[in-house]
């Protein structure tokens, strides 16, 4: 099927293109969601009448993706807490939903469809880089990081741990050298 696209399509062109896709993409997705016209003459000639006004309204939705990507950059890497085993393997999971309503509760403005997670759900804590994808040009990395409260309280542990054996060791100095001097 041959469709003229209406706007930027990842993948697949940019705005006026004339491209052949698969039918059921072009009549179920791609036309009902207005994203391309059938390629045929009458709307061929639609499509240069319209074609400024498609422009500058792609350029319009361009320009605010753009202004979400700065408050999407100003609100800095996110933090979220889960519970987990000691291994750091979660009991359940963390969605693109949850993400989303994180990266909002931090003054940006992402809805949960323009998370990408391409290998499912976040299943264990650490540091990851999610992508957030505003517009088909604009996509902004983020730093999450996934903690829970076991594996804050075995660092907690590990640091109370070192300071025992840091105040050992400098106790253990002090008597060295008291002995020497004597």
């Amino acid at each position: 099927m041959q469709v003229i696209l209406l706007e930027k399509v990842q993948k697949l062109g940019n705005l006026g293109d004339e491209v052949a896709v698969k039918s059921g993409f072009g009549r179920n997705f791609l036309v009902p969601k207005g994203k391309a016209l059938p390629a045929t003459k009458l709307n061929r000639e639609k499509f240069e009448a319209r074609r400024a006004d498609l422009e500058a309204a792609a350029a319009k939705v361009l320009g605010e993706a753009e202004a979400r990507a700065a408050k999407l950059v100003a609100a800095g890497d996110l933090n979220i807490m889960a519970n987990a085993g000691v291994e750091g393997k979660l009991f359940g999971s963390i969605t693109a939903a949850e993400i989303a309503d994180a990266l909002n509760a931090a003054g940006a403005d992402v809805d949960r469809n323009e998370v990408r997670l391409p290998s499912g759900p976040l299943r264990h804590t650490g540091e990851f880089n999610i992508d957030v994808q505003l517009h088909a040009d604009v996509v902004v990395t983020v730093l999450l990081n996934i903690t829970s409260e076991a594996e804050l309280q075995a660092q907690a542990q590990a640091e109370e741990a070192k300071k025992a054996r840091q105040a050992a060791l400098e106790e253990a100095e002090a008597i060295a050298k008291a002995q020497e001097e004597e």
